[in-house]
């Protein structure tokens, strides 16, 4: 009997494994033809999850009317090879469906909830016989298993249990190795082998009968059958634990949508955070459901420890989204500490969440053999009492992940929601509780359960409370000032107090718009620069996709270069929204229809915030904005365009690495008319070189004629800019078009030549060489950009250099006229959208004319940009010109902001530079005097001591600063100047020693070399 036991749970492990790959598999096959919107992928989960509640039901009602033990283990082992024959089809009938889908789509996709429930009817169509077949295993099993009810628990939680422990397994495999190992078709080979696998045994011992004769079934727990069923008679209602159970499920998956979101803000929205969140949470859940059902056949009240967990399970879920919601911080040193190590990252995150949630999920996890420990009357029907029960927390669960995404986030957010949840959960429990109190006439239990309401109601008034200011900005990628605090902190102090560090590095930043939806986390937020100049970013998951300034040069280009270069566009598309820049320099050109598509409806009223920057697009009556996935508006409608822009998010964000396959890029081309132009945004800051290089080998795949752009913003911001067919950089539609792009006010277009100038490679398969390409199938971009989140590669730009090439063409145009003219035009368009590079020119070298107007150029930049690095500017009198300039605004700010530290800080460069030595040293001062933490300004003020002679001024300033930041290497370097005009040759050895270690420093490790050859 052991031996079957162990063959039952084993089989149901990978059963549970099987259908959780099929889960993944399927949505991603599914999101294809329906689109990754949210209302598509809730459609996906509602038909998958309803199909096991049917099976369940179906089966349990069913299954009871035969006990014969061998005919159960055969029916399962059918279940199971037809489950995997099943999966085997479903991309073929996608296939066959993909025409219908078209035709709803064309008729349908301007009304959401019109093609919505059209494509719900096709995902019915082909999931719900799988997941009824998968629904039906569960109580088949426990009729099979379960052969005493004085082990119900044990069993039905062990079953529960070890299927739900698969399913862990299966989404940290398909998250983490299997579909990026064997893709996406291997992958559904690998489950449907896993099914076939688990049939061939169910066949072999069922036909042999080991183990598992018919008399079996029918000796042993009938005495218990007979006590259960006089319990009943005796008042016990089998109703209400069902009741409670659908509740758990509701507000289990309520969490799991709340927490995979929140989680998402600290560790970044990746197909990786996400897997982790899901695979811990189902872990837990399957503790649970094996511990409480040791404890179900021996506890005296299963309904008792039934609801004490479900109140537990609300209590202690509201404290850890406290915990959790205030640990940005602490999370994002974890990130910081191993973000050279990425499977360390992964081990630790994984340790953290699995501690964090292993009270809550436990008490859900609980709750499934408690409940069928109270609802079975004899095992004669056990199996249709463990289908109902089932059927029950199911359906509760779709509710609860429809409610949490399309109710409670968009209408209350998180925290509240997660109040509102919480308090649902706990109010069941306690009524119930107090319910039985009265009908058994205990005054003390009820007295007990009214206190318990009192107290729970003040903490979870209470709990959780965040500061969304905080979570609208992600932490978990680019760390900028806060890495220093992220090193000095300890891990203690980062979880209690990281919220207080965090708020130093937010001040300044206010957020004017927030919305919490189905489709994420969208915020706007205002900063008022040094010179008083008001500046907004708009984030999606707290990573910034799209700004008012620094973005200025990418959104602009990505409208401008294709529109200029085609001979006559009339009908354009934008792929993503954003702040709407992009569209409104698109609409500047005599185009037609302007189709801007955009998944998250929230980005859309985000974009109101951008309207003195994108032409008002939003108002034009040629801007048709869609809310669908653009992907799948290509693919399904008949639409085609004249030009295609493509400017999603990176791609290490979830769902966002299908935008770069290789099918993606053929639909792109399918859906341009002749002669029309693709431009595909990418960037190679993030990536490391066989990443970026991956994308522009998919890319020239399909366009092999593409070119290359820069799209200067130092950043590493390209431009992938591919044509249908004839000549790409058409010159003359680019002069033609010159006076379209004179209308922008984000940017001045001198000379058509100035695009050619940003062309940096027109040989696309000999700049990224042979290799892999990322596919459908082998989505491969999905998995290796978020591991290369934070590396830092400099041989990008340099492989890029090296290897790009340009054509003859395109170095003609160049080679007419005047060099020095063409590049002062490109210096004009550069400074224009905040990317200055005014040393391409020495203004010494140029005649009058030319020099009034680069100064001209300069003096615009300098009235409306906040200049942090003067260096970019050329020596002399302009740029001391450009300092006294800025410092005038920066002290008309400062009148109306005195607690601007950063702003005393620029004020103390400008004057440096302006050679007000005196008011730059009181501006530091001031600065840190506001801000004891500004690790910059300490050093610039230990410089502005050196400088005056107040060495032992001049080092408590450096030690200041390196305290402040401790991989602030340019402070080491002074600090060991210092030491150096002391005499002291081995402190100053020390330091530059300590600073090389933090970062590279080229005079430092000059200076170092020197001492030691002394």
């Amino acid at each position: 009997m052991m031996k079957i036991s162990i063959l039952t749970l084993a089989c149901f492990f990978f059963s549970g494994l099987a259908g959780l790959i099929y889960q993944v598999v399927w949505v991603r096959l599914l999101d294809k033809v329906m689109g990754s919107a949210p209302f598509a992928v809730a459609t996906v989960l509602t038909v998958f999850m309803g199909g096991l509640a049917l099976g369940s039901y179906w089966a349990g009602r069913l299954i009871d009317r035969d006990p014969d033990r061998r005919r159960l283990l055969l029916l399962y082992g059918r279940l199971e090879g037809s489950i995997g024959l099943y999966g085997l089809l479903i991309p073929v009938l996608l296939v066959m469906l993909r025409p219908l889908y078209a035709l709803a789509y064309r008729s349908l996709f301007d009304s959401l909830w019109l093609y919505t429930g059209t494509a719900f009817l096709g995902c019915v169509l082909v999931l719900l016989v799988p997941t009824t077949l998968m629904g039906a295993t569960l109580p088949i099993l426990c009729r099979f298993y379960i052969e005493a009810l004085d082990h119900l628990g044990r069993r039905a939680g062990s079953l529960y249990g070890v299927n739900t422990l698969g399913a862990a397994l299966g989404a940290f495999l398909t998250g983490f190795f299997l579909v990026e190992a064997v893709g996406v078709w291997g992958s559904i080979c690998v489950a449907a082998g896993l099914n076939g696998l688990v049939a061939l045994a169910c066949f072999v011992i069922g036909r042999r009968g080991i183990g598992v004769s018919p008399e079996r079934a029918r000796g042993p727990g009938r005495a218990a059958a007979r006590e259960v069923a006089a319990a009943a008679d005796a008042g016990h209602h089998p109703v209400w634990p069902l009741w409670v159970f659908a509740v758990s499920g509701f507000c289990a998956m309520a969490y799991e949508v709340f927490w995979t979101r929140l989680l998402g803000l600290l560790l970044g929205p990746t197909p990786y955070s996400f897997a982790l969140v899901v695979g811990t949470f189902i872990v837990g859940l399957a503790v649970g459901a094996v511990v409480f059902g040791w404890v179900a056949d021996r506890a005296a009240c299963a309904g008792g420890w039934l609801l004490g967990t479900q109140a537990g399970a609300a209590l202690s879920a509201a404290l850890v989204s406290q915990v959790v919601g205030g640990s940005q911080f602490f999370f994002a040193k974890l990130i910081y500490t191993f973000r050279e190590d990425f499977g360390g990252m992964v081990w630790a995150q994984s340790a953290i969440l699995f501690a964090l949630m292993l009270g809550p999920t436990i008490f859900w996890g609980a709750a499934f053999p408690l409940v069928n420990r109270l609802t079975a009357r004899s095992l004669e029907t056990v199996a249709g009492s463990v289908g109902k029960a089932y059927a029950f927390n199911t359906v509760g669960a779709i509710c609860g992940s429809l409610c949490a995404g399309f109710v409670l986030l968009p209408f209350l957010g998180k925290a509240a929601g997660i109040r509102a949840v919480s308090g649902l959960q706990l109010g069941v429990a306690i009524v119930v509780w107090l319910g039985w109190a009265v009908r058994s006439g205990k005054r003390g239990t009820f007295a007990a359960g009214f206190v318990g309401i009192v107290m729970s109601a003040l903490v979870l008034m209470h709990f959780p409370a965040w500061e969304t200011r905080l979570l609208s900005y992600g932490r978990y990628h680019n760390f900028g000032t806060v890495a220093a605090d992220l090193v000095r902190t300890g891990w203690v102090d980062a979880l209690l107090h990281g919220g207080w560090l965090l708020s130093r590095h937010e001040e300044g930043r206010e957020v004017v718009f927030f919305a919490d939806g189905p489709a994420g986390f969208t915020t706007v937020e205002r900063l008022v620069d040094s010179l008083g100049i008001e500046r907004f970013t708009l984030l999606n998951s707290g990573k910034p996709d799209a700004s008012s300034h620094g973005d200025r040069s990418t959104q602009t280009l990505l409208g401008h270069v294709p529109l200029m270069f085609h001979s006559g566009a009339k009908t354009v598309m934008v792929l993503g929204l954003a702040s709407g820049m992009t569209a409104g320099e698109v609409l500047h050109y005599p185009v037609e229809r302007v189709d801007a598509l955009e998944i998250n409806p929230a980005v859309i009223q985000a974009a109101r915030f951008f309207e003195p920057w994108n032409n008002g697009c939003l108002e034009d009556r040629r801007c048709n904005v869609i809310s669908q996935d653009g992907r799948n508006h290509l693919a399904l409608s008949d639409e085609r365009y004249d030009v295609i822009i493509s400017e999603p998010s990176n791609p290490w964000m979830a769902g966002l690495a299908n935008l770069y396959t290789r099918e993606f890029f053929l639909i792109v081309r399918e859906s341009l008319n002749d002669g029309g132009i693709f431009v595909q945004w990418i960037h190679s800051y993030e990536m490391d070189w066989e990443t970026f290089a991956m994308v522009g080998r998919t890319f020239a795949s399909v366009f092999p004629e593409g070119v290359l752009f820069t799209a200067l913003t130092g950043g590493g911001d390209y431009l992938l800019v591919g044509g249908k067919d004839g000549p790409l950089l058409d010159y003359d539609a680019a002069e033609r078009n010159l006076e379209y792009a004179a209308r922008s006010r984000n940017m001045t277009l001198p000379d058509a030549r100035v695009l050619f100038n940003l062309v940096v490679a027109e040989d696309l398969q000999a700049l990224f060489g042979p290799g892999v390409i990322h596919t459908d199938d082998r989505p491969l971009l999905e998995f290796a950009a978020p591991r290369v989140l934070h590396v830092v590669d400099t041989t990008i730009e340099e492989r890029i250099a090296t290897r790009g090439s340009i054509t003859s063409r395109t170095r003609a145009v160049l080679e007419e006229g005047e060099e020095s003219r063409h590049m002062l035009d490109l210096v004009e368009f550069a400074a224009s959208v905040g990317s200055p590079l005014f040393g391409l020119v020495d203004p010494e070298g140029l005649n009058a004319s030319d020099r009034a107007r680069y100064a001209r150029i300069l003096d615009a930049y300098c009235g409306k940009e906040a200049i942090s690095d003067y260096t970019v500017l050329p020596e002399g009198i302009l740029r001391q010109e450009c300092a006294e300039g800025q410092a005038e605004l920066i002290r008309a700010h400062l009148d109306r902001s005195p607690d601007d530290a950063g702003a005393w800080y620029s004020l103390g460069l400008a004057l440096g530079v302006a050679g007000k030595e005196e008011g730059e040293l009181a501006a530091f001062e001031e600065a840190v005097k506001l801000d004891p933490l500004h690790a910059r300004a300490w050093n610039n003020l230990g410089i502005a001591y050196m400088r005056d002679g107040l060495l032992d001024r001049a080092e408590n300033a450096f030690l200041r600063s390196v305290r402040a930041a401790p991989t602030h290497a340019n402070a080491y370097f002074n600090l060991a100047r210092i030491q150096l005009e002391k005499g002291d040759l081995n402190a100053a050895e020390r330091y530059l020693e300590e600073g090389l270690k933090e970062e590279e420093h080229p005079r430092a490790r000059a200076l170092l070399e020197e001492i030691r050859g002394r």
